[in-house]
């Protein structure tokens, strides 16, 4: 039996552990903080000057940049940190719509602002390295006989990817992603990804950095609710959790018989 402890907290038995990804497991901020500015600057492009300041200001609010960078980061309740890119491009589309595009209009330039890359020759996964005490953390699960699984907004490819990239493939027993039915925040998502790994989810923990994950874990009836705040520079105000953790180097597992 596995037991994971956080402060005086100990949770378990576990049979496993569930996990987001962007924001939990991976240093996202950074990489999708450009993304938006990307998108935002493309988006900008596709209106006449005199739609400019206003649909600047409803995709920075849907997006979740603020307004003055200089004093605060990424929203992480906003679009781009939580939502998949399916409803991403949809918040972009809908925000066109409100400058006055008509929607198969805003969709098809929703659609070319999405397409958008990055700058550069790196991939995500090169720009989203796991967070602090992460690596450690999935290895000890592993070496203990613990299933650890993601449940992301990110598509499947892009979990594959980070995974190996950063050489997490074998400590990660499954993943769902963004572009699988049922998808995340659906709470049958959560029971999909325990029945993939052959687990009751009264016997499962799942650490997630937003709303939508916590809730998302109390409707799939998991055990326990783990907030994590350590990935953003303006942690998200989380509720409903049976703990929090902002560091993954203060939590432990331990085996007993």
């Amino acid at each position: 039996m596995v037991w994971l402890q956080i402060g005086p907290r100990r949770f378990g038995p576990l049979r496993a552990v569930l996990f987001d990804k962007d924001g939990t497991l991976s240093d996202s901020e950074a990489f999708l903080t450009a993304l938006a500015h990307v998108r935002l600057s493309t988006a900008l492009k596709q209106v006449p000057v005199g739609l400019r300041p206003q649909l600047a200001d409803l995709l920075q609010r849907a997006y979740g940049l603020s307004p003055d960078q200089g004093t605060a980061g990424l929203d992480p309740g906003g679009a781009t940190a939580v939502a998949s890119a399916g409803h991403n491009l949809i918040s972009t589309a809908t925000c066109l719509t409100q400058v006055g595009l008509s929607w198969s209009d805003a969709l098809a330039k929703a659609r070319i602002i999405h397409a958008q890359p990055l700058n550069g020759h790196l991939s995500r996964a090169e720009l989203t390295p796991p967070l602090p005490g992460v690596e450690p953390l999935l290895r000890r699960a592993r070496d203990l006989g613990l299933p650890c699984g993601i449940i992301s907004g990110d598509c499947r490819q892009g979990i594959e990817d980070f995974l190996r990239h950063w050489d997490l493939f074998n400590a990660v027993t499954v993943f769902r992603g963004s572009d699988q039915i049922p998808a995340k925040p659906a709470a049958q998502a959560a029971l999909r990804l325990c029945r993939d790994l052959d687990v009751d989810p009264r016997h499962c923990l799942l650490c997630g950095d937003s709303g939508q994950d916590l809730a998302m874990a109390r409707a799939a009836g998991v055990s326990a609710v783990v907030g994590y705040t350590g990935g953003w520079r303006n942690p998200y105000q989380l509720h409903g959790f049976d703990a929090l953790v902002a560091d993954w180097d203060t939590v432990t597992l331990t085996a007993s018989a």
